[in-house]
């Protein structure tokens, strides 16, 4: 699969789903931008995302809105958002499923983000995964499903740890033990 197979299979699943998007070019290379409505506690109640189409991978990322990234702006505890980023990176392993009891594929880790702050000015809070296209090749609806409901569904759920650290209604050792009761589900 190259660049241009994998590009026109992931715009055939999201007009096969009716998911909204538009398409650009970024420094030469196509990407497809999506927006994500319905996510109570993300700020805006929306989630961004984007896939960008490389020579043997794909790398997608979904991210917050703009209002989260002025909260970032804002804030003065970033070492303790740092400090809950690396734990989320250490500990966090996203499980995709199907949505109906394993009938189209098992629950699976395939795909492992990673959570940061980008580092371009927008201090935009992203989860970027990077896919070869022979994974998605042999994996493609579970790759789909992870990108647009997966991956989503974990950023809105890591919303109150991230965002009422950030507004300091919760300290770094609270949202941590957030992360582990309700999302994780250790405690």
């Amino acid at each position: 699969m190259n660049k241009t197979v994998a590009k026109a299979k992931f715009v055939s699943y999201l007009k096969e789903h009716g998911i909204k998007y538009s398409e650009r070019l970024r420094d030469g290379d196509a990407c497809i931008l999506m927006v994500f409505n319905g996510y109570k506690s993300c700020p805006n109640e929306a989630l961004e995302a984007s896939i960008y189409f490389f020579e043997t991978c794909m790398e997608a990322r979904v991210y917050y809105t703009e209002t989260a990234s002025s909260w970032i702006d804002k804030a003065e505890n970033l070492a303790d958002l740092y400090r809950l980023l690396n734990f989320i990176n250490a500990c966090v392993w996203p499980c995709a499923q199907d949505g109906i009891g394993g009938e189209l594929y098992y629950p699976h880790h395939l795909h492992t983000p990673r959570f940061y702050i980008t580092e371009d000015g927008g201090n935009d809070l992203t989860s970027t995964t990077v896919i070869d296209y022979d994974y998605y090749e042999v994996a493609p609806l579970e790759t789909e499903d992870f990108i647009t409901a997966a991956l989503p569904e974990l950023m809105d759920k890591l919303s109150i740890p991230f965002f009422f650290l950030l507004l300091n209604r919760m300290t770094v050792d609270q949202a941590i033990h957030y992360i582990k009761s309700e999302i994780l589900e250790e405690l």
